[in-house]
């Protein structure tokens, strides 16, 4: 096989006229050779022993959390060299180029808002733990870059609006508007184009101030920043971690929040806490926090109990066929019982079905408030009739009339009955 400098040779020559044998014998080749190169394009130089190269006996390990879903490069480097990689940041990047391109999204044009005017929420799933299911909510403030990120196993209307309590707290303050996905807990529906939304999601965004949108179906470039956000977390955060609790894992995403917001952001080339100051958002430090508890009303039984999610609580006696108000936490743990604006009874919450929960101070002062029972009249004499002995006679009826003999006709009828 000719090398590049031999091909060259071979085309050299035949632009200058000579023929295919006086090639082949000046440059002692034989003429099909000499044919076969004067039609192919060069091959390209290729070292037949490559050097070995650091990253190489990590390549099967790389690849493995790849398919796993971890493609941050940083993420992965610090993985690498926990195994002992001694070489540095662009070796992995050349091994990780290639596998970008397999899933390369198309391509969209980035939109920037301006300062304070939007923030981008959504959720995330994060497999089962403790037998149910654990999703991750997150919320990033547009502009500064700024992120929030809180783990529950609910997605329900309290645990949504209980997360942005949150992050509202995190950032101190709120967007002019929030964009969201097309959930139910903030979409009801559409008709005709025109968008019906959750009432309790109304009331919570009518008390921050902020105006609720949802983007585009289908179109998830629409909220490319919460996305992103979204990947990030499970690409960053959530590989290797281990947790003993929901706190202690909640705990944990709050360090990793601390962390990532002190960083300079791969687009902005600013650290998110800097560019916080310019958000200008809406302060909410001056209204106390939004309740996001589970509230429903309850009739008492005159037992003094009412039932909650299938167990039964006592309540004060006073209360005793009333309705009630029952208020429980997104946190859980306890519920708490209301009249009117007061709170009248408080309970842990049971776990299982069927269980009593009784207080006894809620039955005190119950006997002496029941009045006193009057006796009852004892019922009218009833005149009692007098029987004579006789075979089937009972209370009410008359004694039959028997006809009085002497002993000597039974003794003749006996005499009689021998014959």
């Amino acid at each position: 096989m000719l090398n590049l400098e031999g091909f060259m040779n071979v085309r050299d020559l035949k632009q200058q006229g000579w023929s295919v044998s006086a090639i082949a014998e000046q440059l002692d080749l034989d003429r099909k050779t000499v044919r076969k190169y004067l039609l192919e394009q060069p091959q390209a130089y290729q070292r037949n022993n490559p050097a070995p190269c650091k990253i190489d006996p990590y390549r099967p390990f790389l690849r493995e959390r790849w398919e796993q879903g971890v493609h941050n490069a940083n993420k992965l480097l610090e993985e690498v060299r926990g195994r002992g990689y001694p070489g540095g940041y662009s070796q992995l990047k050349l091994v990780v180029a290639p596998w970008r391109e397999e899933h390369r999204e198309r391509a969209f044009v980035r939109f920037e808002t301006d300062p304070g005017e939007q923030s981008q929420m959504d959720w995330g799933h994060f497999g089962n733990w403790d037998g149910r299911r654990l999703y991750g909510f997150a919320l990033t403030l547009c502009y500064s870059r700024m992120r929030y990120l809180e783990f529950t196993q609910r997605q329900d209307i309290h645990h949504l609006q209980n997360c942005m309590v949150h992050a509202f707290q995190y950032f101190e303050g709120v967007t002019e508007r929030v964009l969201t996905d097309r959930m139910k807990t903030v979409l009801s529906d559409e008709t005709a184009g025109e968008l019906h939304f959750n009432t309790k999601f109304l009331q919570f965004a009518a008390y921050y101030g902020f105006v609720p949108q949802v983007c585009r179906p289908y179109r998830p470039e629409t909220k490319g920043k919460i996305e992103s956000t979204i990947r990030f977390v499970k690409q960053n955060l959530w590989p290797g971690i281990g947790f003993d609790s929901l706190a202690d894992l909640n705990q944990q995403a709050r360090a990793w929040m601390e962390k990532v917001n002190h960083q300079v952001h791969s687009t902005t080339r600013e650290v998110p806490y800097d560019r916080l100051a310019k958000e200008q958002l809406l302060r909410i430090d001056e209204q106390p926090p939004y309740d996001t508890s589970y509230m429903e009303d309850r009739c008492v039984a005159k037992d003094c109990m009412l039932s909650y999610r299938g167990n039964r609580y006592s309540v004060p006696f006073v209360h005793a066929r009333k309705t009630v108000l029952v208020r429980e936490p997104v946190a859980g743990g306890k519920i708490e019982i209301y009249s009117g604006l007061k709170v009248v009874a408080e309970h842990q919450l049971a776990e299982g079905r069927g269980v009593m929960v009784i207080n006894p101070a809620h039955y005190e002062g119950l006997m002496e408030r029941r009045p006193d029972r009057i006796p009852a009249k004892p019922p009218a004499a009833t005149p009692l009739i007098e029987l004579a002995p006789g075979p089937g006679v009972g209370r009410g009826f008359m004694a039959p009339e028997v006809e009085q003999r002497s002993l000597a006709a039974y003794q003749e009828v006996a005499d009689v009955a021998a014959i």
